[in-house]
């Protein structure tokens, strides 16, 4: 257990997210229906079946074979003994089929192309960065990732841009203008703990979080500080490796100070680990997570033991949300074994938000000319987000420059492990 009460710069930019978060985007619309022209709202979307109900997937609009693919770059964490991400990719590949079978392609039809790298420790990062570069992508997307700057630095350097459907690595922050979130990216790392314990009147916090660069590096630097800030109390910042068999006795020793509120920062397998601790040692506290925290095997595995918690959402799972029907009608035709929930959302929103801003891109497919179209685009529907949009022009988040959206919502889960409503924050 480590205690951090630094005061740094971060400081600032955490308390002005908070505001900027509590509220929704300044402007916004419905959050766009599945469409069968890339990016475009079209009443052809999703045709009459057999049954007399819309197909979410639309009519096949396939990408123009006789144009050349655009390529981009898709990183992931992978699989190893720690971390099992696979459904990252899953779904992020059945999202690009959809794309160049339904969607239209990207950009007046091209063909969208990924060329995937999985980075799962500092090592193998290192060398997607070099993949990634020597590749001749024009940009590279990825969903959460522990190990960033290993990779995004030579990307960077090399003037390709980056977008993340979340990420608050120190290494991103150096390229406004070049980097982009399609969500507020400090949301779950420290707004949720401080808004949460806030509204609860909760005076002592913890933040357990997965020990990889990509979640200490920003965890250590905003969260002891907002907290200060923001009024909100004292907070223990807990991290533990991600090889870690069991968290009993990180958790136990963390419980000696009393915390009101839990909050945990990981993938599904760790946040399962720091759970069961919680359950075993017979906390009666708050506890509180990110969604990627979530996923069907954990829901099957801990059951009752998620009723109560509160998860923070930057993307939507509203069963009733179009995109979200489209999401779970893509999983179903191209990876029937991915549930459509936690962090495969994440990979679906960041591949059609990009599909989305792009729509109507023009002239040739180079990283300058990509970034400036991003950074200069008006207000684009956010996937998965009733009534969100996302803007790229470093003004969403003041403080953070590269955030698209301010906005995020929580909910607290049932017995199944399913959010009973949204509430914005």
């Amino acid at each position: 257990m480590m205690k951090v009460r630094s005061k740094r710069a971060f400081a600032l930019i955490l308390a002005l997210g908070l505001t900027a978060a509590a509220c929704s985007d300044d402007e916004t619309t419905t959050t766009a229906a599945p469409t069968t022209e890339a990016g475009t709202d079209t009443t052809e979307a999703g045709t009459d079946t057999t049954e007399g109900t819309a197909d979410p997937l639309g009519e096949p609009n396939p990408a123009d074979s006789s144009l050349d693919a655009y390529k981009v770059g898709y990183m992931w964490s992978g699989v190893s003994a720690a971390v099992d991400n696979s459904s990252d990719l899953a779904s992020a590949e059945a999202t690009v089929q959809w794309i160049n079978e339904f969607g239209g392609g990207i950009a007046g039809g091209h063909p969208l192309e990924i060329v995937e790298c999985a980075g799962s420790d500092a090592a193998t990062a290192a060398a997607c960065g070099s993949t990634m570069v020597e590749s001749g992508v024009q940009i590279v997307l990825f969903n959460v990732i522990g190990d960033v700057a290993t990779w995004a630095t030579p990307v960077l350097a090399a003037n390709i841009p980056i977008m993340a459907y979340s990420s608050a690595d120190a290494s991103l922050f150096v390229a406004p203008g070049r980097v982009f979130t399609l969500s507020n990216p400090i949301a779950g790392i420290g707004v949720m703990p401080i808004k949460l314990a806030m509204k609860l009147g909760v005076t002592k916090s913890a933040v357990v979080v997965i020990d990889v660069p990509g979640a200490t590096g920003p965890v250590n630097a905003m969260v002891p500080p907002g907290f200060e800030a923001a009024g909100a109390g004292t907070v223990d910042i807990v991290p533990i490796s991600p090889t870690a068999p069991d968290h009993a006795s990180a958790i136990q020793v963390e419980l000696q100070n009393s915390p009101g509120l839990v909050h945990i920062i990981g993938n599904p397998a760790f946040c399962s680990l720091t759970i069961r601790a919680l359950k075993d040692a017979a906390y009666e506290g708050v506890i509180s997570m990110i969604s990627n925290c979530l996923d069907g095997p954990m829901k099957e595995q801990l059951g009752a033991d998620l009723e109560g918690i509160y998860v923070s959402y930057s993307s939507g799972e509203d069963p009733t949300n179009p995109d979200v029907q489209l999401l779970i009608a893509i999983l179903a035709k191209y990876s029937p074994d991915t549930v459509p929930s936690g962090t495969p959302v994440g990979s679906f929103l960041v591949l059609e938000g990009f599909h989305r801003v792009m729509a109507d891109f023009e002239g040739e497919f180079t990283s300058d000319a990509i970034a400036a179209h991003i950074a200069g685009h008006g207000p684009v529907p956010t996937p998965t987000i009733d009534g969100g949009t996302f803007k790229c022009d470093g003004t969403a988040v003041p403080g953070v420059a590269i955030a698209c959206t301010g906005s995020f919502s929580y909910a607290q889960l049932d017995a199944a492990g399913e959010p009973t409503s949204y509430e914005a924050f």
